[in-house]
C-alpha cells in the first residue's frame, strides 16, 4: 500500500433502508481494498457485511428503517467492522442456523457471515445491539 493511499472514512451512521445498502457495500469494499484483500476474499467480506446489514434490517427493525452505525478500523492483524443498532435484542437461541451442506430453510445468513469473518462477537450495551466482525489481514495467521 502506498503512503499516498489514505484510509477510507471509518465511521458512518445512517437510517438503514434497502436503498441505502449500496453505499454501505461501497464503503465495505473500499476498506477491503485498502486492507489488501484479493477479489475472492473481498467478495466474501462484502457478502458477509451485506448479510449482517440485511439481518439488522429484517430482524432488529422488523423490516422497517432504523439507524445503524458502522465503525471500521484496522489493527496490525485484523480488519474490524463494528455494527450497532437500536433495534430489538438478538437472542441466538431463537435464530435458525445451518452448517455448510445442510439442507433446510432459513439460517443461511450466519453461514455467509462466518465465511467472511473469522471472529464474530455480539453484545447488548444499553439499548444498542453491537455486532463485531473481524477478518484477519492477508498473510496473518492466528
Amino acid at each position: 500500500m502506498s503512503e499516498a493511499s489514505s484510509a477510507p472514512e471509518s465511521s458512518i451512521e445512517i437510517e438503514l433502508a434497502p436503498p441505502r445498502l449500496h453505499g454501505l457495500r461501497t464503503l465495505a469494499e473500499r476498506w477491503a481494498i485498502h486492507a489488501g484483500f484479493n477479489y475472492l476474499d473481498s467478495g466474501k467480506l462484502l457478502a458477509a457485511v451485506d448479510e449482517a446489514l440485511t439481518n439488522i434490517h429484517l430482524h432488529s427493525y422488523s423490516g422497517r428503517p432504523g439507524l445503524v452505525r458502522i465503525d471500521i478500523h484496522m489493527t496490525p492483524e485484523e480488519l474490524i467492522f463494528e455494527l450497532s443498532d437500536h433495534g430489538k435484542a438478538f437472542d441466538p437461541k431463537h435464530g435458525a442456523s445451518r452448517h455448510p451442506g445442510e439442507i433446510g430453510a432459513g439460517g443461511w445468513g450466519m453461514v455467509m457471515i462466518q465465511n467472511g469473518f473469522q471472529r464474530i462477537e455480539r453484545r447488548r450495551v444499553g439499548d444498542n445491539n453491537i455486532l463485531l466482525l473481524a477478518r484477519r489481514l492477508s498473510g496473518k495467521t492466528g
